[in-house]
């Protein structure tokens, strides 16, 4: 999502070769399933339900050595910063001996111009897109640069991610996990099962759309092209009525290699538990341990299945399969220092919005929150935030966070030493902290030339020894001053008015403000999906803007 300047652009390649020799399959889920593989590692496809470091179907995975890409707004794969996950993404991923991610892709189902809005789902490239709710059949959806789907408009720009299902009659449809707000722009993805593969016309069909390879690369390397394949297309146009003329084919799955292998997905074709399937995949779950405690299978169902993989057959013979029951349900997990404090009903942690007003905390309390504390959340998505259940409080200074932890920090950068990367930065608190910049970063707003003493950014990374091994740097404006009664929020804005926006869950009044390089509201400026930093003030018990920046992404 965000448009990063990385030190190493080499890094691209090993990523690309890395994500497409391996085509991803399963994930963690529920807290009770046990990984496949570990020991030999393996493969996976799953949405991304929490941060922490990174969780996914309700499993989390350690993700420090992670290379992280994206395919999301082009047809090449292109390396990203962590940062640049959301909740609600789909992606594919690796993972070595111990269970920990070695690389990560972030790939949407969908991308393109909305051309229906229903009550409950949305029609784009011909593919209903269902929102779902039901935390039992799913993650429920979430929204980017949207209060909800009542602010979906046909014409909007789009980007989905979702879990694709098969009815009764065959057809396929996409359950929603995150849509984004995207501004206008040319392109198509979309992804579906090969029907009606003529190699001699070099066409098949995706669903309603009939997908033209004339000179389009297939990946991976080697890959031949047949019915019921998982595929992603990209096309640099947009369609000719349902005719898309593909820029690339990426085949998801079946994979040529046999191997460990977990999978997400909502059951299809249940005769038994020796035979059904998840997404594409054969599935003989008849030996394994189906859990918690008498979940049940069959058509419908959200799973994630872990076992072993024989490519020949394209059949996962399952060690466990976790179900998610109204017992247990889809939820979501933050671990993180708080950033963007508003109030208690509106912060983010690891960029994700979070409402605790009502929520239970433990290890302190609702007035202890404030930039820099380390929480840990569990909650409900609830549209474009995260309703929070519990909170526990782990840390009230970054300084003080568990080893091993993620840290979003902003400050002002003390000293810094090119030779060996070693900085330090005073944070707002007007605590110290120290840090070192890794052998492959990313810049955000900036490049590396500007990080030097004096300049605010806010960094992440990961947290051990008392130093911050820092991955990412985002170069922002001069740090808030203390006692100036002015907030500064960053985020995604929505709802874009003549003269207000939300962002965060707050409404903010523009209050005459200009955006540099933007003019005011809408057109070219600000608009629904922007990415902005904003500096507010509380007055009379609104919101004002007293500076507005748009940023990268």
């Amino acid at each position: 999502m965000f448009n990063f300047i990385f030190a190493r652009v080499r890094l691209i390649v090993v990523i690309v070769a890395t994500l497409l020799t391996v085509a991803a399959c399963g994930s963690g889920g529920g807290g009770v399933l046990s990984l496949a593989g570990v020991g030999s590692g393996g493969t996976g496809i799953a949405v991304l339900t929490g941060f922490g470091s990174l969780i996914v179907d309700g499993m989390r995975r350690n993700d420090s050595a992670a290379r992280y890409a994206s395919e999301a707004d082009q047809g090449p794969t292109i390396a990203i910063a962590p940062t640049g996950a959301m909740l609600g993404h789909s992606v594919e991923y690796a993972y070595d001996d111990s269970g920990n991610m070695t690389s990560v892709l972030i790939s949407p189902e969908l991308a393109g111009t909305v051309t229906a809005v229903g009550p409950t789902s949305i029609t784009l490239l011909g593919t209903t897109v269902d929102i779902n709710i039901d935390a039992t059949i799913g993650p429920a959806t979430t929204f980017a640069g949207y209060a909800s789907l009542a602010d979906i408009k046909v014409g909007d720009r789009i980007e989905v991610h979702g879990l694709l299902k098969t009815d009764s009659l065959g057809t396929v449809h996409l359950q929603a996990t995150l849509i984004v707000n995207k501004l206008p722009a040319t392109g198509v993805r979309l992804t579906g099962y090969v029907a009606q593969y003529d190699a001699a016309a070099g066409t098949f069909a995706l669903g309603s759309n009939v997908v033209t390879l004339g000179s389009a690369t297939v990946s991976p390397a080697g890959s031949a092209l047949s019915n019921g394949q998982l595929v992603t297309v990209w096309s640099n146009a947009d369609p000719s009525g349902s005719v898309v003329t593909a820029n690339t084919v990426r085949v998801k799955w079946p994979t040529g290699t046999s191997q460990n292998v977990t999978m997400s997905g909502a059951i299809s074709s249940y005769a038994s538990a020796a035979s059904f399937r998840i997404r594409n995949m054969n599935v003989d779950a008849s030996a394994a341990v189906v859990g918690p405690g008498a979940a049940s299978l069959g058509d419908g169902k959200y799973v994630v299945v872990a076992g072993s993989f024989d490519a020949k057959s394209n059949r996962l013979t399952a060690t466990n399969v976790t179900v998610f029951t109204p017992a247990a349900p889809t939820t979501v997990e933050l671990h993180g220092t708080v950033a963007n404090f508003v109030s208690a009903a509106s912060f983010t942690v690891r960029g994700v919005v979070v409402d605790a007003g009502a929520a239970t905390f433990t290890g302190g309390t609702a007035s202890q929150l404030a930039n820099g504390v380390f929480v840990e959340v569990h909650g409900a998505v609830a549209n474009n935030l995260v309703r929070a259940a519990t909170v526990t409080v782990q840390a009230l200074s970054p300084l003080q966070a568990p080893a091993g932890s993620v840290l979003d920090v902003g400050g002002v950068i003390d000293t810094y030493d090119a030779a060996t990367g070693r900085y330090t930065m005073s944070m707002a608190s007007g605590a110290a902290i120290g840090g070192t910049l890794g052998p492959s970063m990313f810049y955000s707003n900036g490049t590396a030339i500007n990080f030097v003493p004096g300049q605010s950014v806010n960094v992440s990374g990961m947290f051990n020894g008392g130093m911050l091994s820092t991955s990412v740097v985002n170069f922002s404006q001069a740090t808030v001053a203390p006692g100036s009664g002015n907030t500064r929020m960053e985020g995604v804005v929505y709802n874009v008015k003549t003269n207000s926006f939300m962002l965060n869950g707050v409404t903010i009044q523009n209050n005459g403000v200009t955006i540099p390089g933007g003019g005011m509201m809408g057109g070219h400026g600000m608009m629904s999906g922007s990415r902005v930093s904003v500096d507010v003030q509380l007055s009379n018990g609104q919101y004002l803007a007293t500076a507005i920046r748009l940023l990268n992404g």
